[in-house]
């Protein structure tokens, strides 16, 4: 029976590739993905404080309009492992929590994504971010960095 310190909620995966690098950020292209939650192309860049975003030394933003500096964006927290971050996101107007791994090489991201659910309770949240990373961690080391 799930509980709630059990439930894991649906989530699916998204592969992005670098495209492109600039001074101020790296442009990622949509490469694999299970089911797509928000667009073709996202960027990361460092949190230079001109935003609400706290905690998050980087940003994570989705081209969801023409001109990036109108697109969404969201902080990448620390997930408590090396490269693991996470954060929230609106998917079809729900708030919608998810997960990236950023290896090193910072080539590729993956994303695991939890469409319209996002738990407001902390340790909740955290639990839920400690077995996505889990599985995330799980899947790459078997299929490497494909």
């Amino acid at each position: 029976m799930k509980t709630a310190t059990t439930y894991i909620p649906d989530h699916y995966g998204m592969i992005y590739k670098l495209d492109e690098v600039k001074k101020s950020f790296r442009q990622y292209k949509l490469s694999k993905y299970e089911k797509i939650a928000f667009s073709e192309f996202i960027r990361t860049e460092k949190n230079n404080g001109y935003n609400s975003t706290t905690g998050a030394e980087n940003l994570f933003k989705i081209r969801d309009t023409t001109n990036w500096s109108k697109c969404t964006i969201t902080g990448l927290r620390p997930a408590g492992v090396v490269g693991f971050y996470y954060a929230d996101l609106k998917v079809k107007d729900k708030k919608s929590l998810f997960i990236a791994y950023i290896p090193e090489d910072i080539e590729t991201i993956y994303i695991r994504i939890c469409p319209q659910f996002y738990p407001f309770n902390a340790t909740d949240r955290m639990r839920i971010v400690r077995k996505i990373t889990n599985v995330m961690q799980s899947h790459i080391n078997k299929k490497g960095n494909d």
